[in-house]
């Protein structure tokens, strides 16, 4: 419906304008102010600005899940009240109430522009930042434990990649991948048998992954990977990923693990006895 806006304030008339809710008369009259004013182009200029945004942020947000409270009042329909569901009577509004709504939403959405995009960018850099540390702080071990805890639940037929039956051929795959020679130790003597082993990924590099269940069924990893040669090597270390017991260490231009249950009060001694076999 289209408007009378003489007498209001430009920036109203400027955004019934460019709502199209004035008449022909008004539209001629307010296009040749702005060619001649200055203030009056920049008013406009700033109102479209603060109207683009604004719908396009209201698009963004049709995107976005809808609250089922909301939901349930679009189906109660309007003059509803979700909290009582008792009708509530509406008086309508005057029409040159229409008028304002656009101005008001483009100038505040101007004005929030500044702080909310700051805060938003602030926001952002900080949680990059924030997760930036977060897997500078990760090692190839947190992968390890990732992995053990997915594959150490999986049935016989799904806990390795290749299967212990594949005999030496395991070891010429997993080395020419890993770069990393090594002999595949028997554990039988630790009440360990080996069920096959795996490819993994871990900090971007290939790591070789041999998979063993003792008699109660708990399953046992070596996993290693080829490193930078370190001042520690043959040094062990344990470490705790929840549930899981890790035994780590350093030897000939490689890094290897020894992953277990943390129940295991042995583990310690099967890392020393691997590190030798392997």
């Amino acid at each position: 419906m289209l408007q009378n806006t003489k007498g209001l304030p430009l920036d109203v008339r400027l955004s019934a304008y460019i709502d199209g809710e004035v008449n022909e008369t008004e539209r001629k009259e307010l296009e040749q102010l702005i060619a001649r004013d200055d203030e009056a182009r920049r008013m406009l200029e700033t109102l479209q600005a603060g109207s683009s945004f604004g719908n396009k942020a209201f698009e963004e947000l049709l995107h976005d899940p809808v609250p089922l409270a909301l939901v349930r009042r679009i189906k109660q329909g309007p003059g509803v009240s979700a909290k009582t569901e008792h009708l509530v009577t509406t008086t309508p509004r005057k029409a040159k109430q229409r008028l304002w709504p656009r101005a008001l939403a483009a100038s505040v959405s101007l004005l929030l522009i500044g702080g909310s995009t700051g805060f938003i960018l602030g926001k952002t850099s900080n949680d990059e930042a924030q997760s930036v540390k977060i897997a500078a702080a990760r090692t190839w071990l947190d992968d390890i434990a990732d992995y053990h805890r997915v594959y150490a639940r999986q049935t016989a037929e799904h806990l390795v990649e290749v299967p212990a039956s594949a005999g030496g051929k395991i070891e010429g795959w997993l080395a020419s991948n890993v770069g990393v020679n090594f002999s595949l130790p028997d554990l039988s003597g630790k009440g360990l048998t080996f069920e096959g082993a795996r490819l993994l990924v871990a900090s971007g590099k290939p790591v070789a992954q041999l998979m063993y269940k003792d008699q109660d069924g708990d399953v046992f990893a070596i996993c290693f990977l080829k490193s930078t040669p370190g001042d520690t090597d043959g040094k062990m270390t344990e470490s705790m990923r929840d549930d899981i017991a890790m035994i780590s260490w350093q030897k000939a231009g490689a890094s290897y693990v020894v992953v277990g249950p943390s129940s295991d009060a042995d583990l310690h001694e099967l890392a020393t006895a691997v590190s030798t076999a392997i």
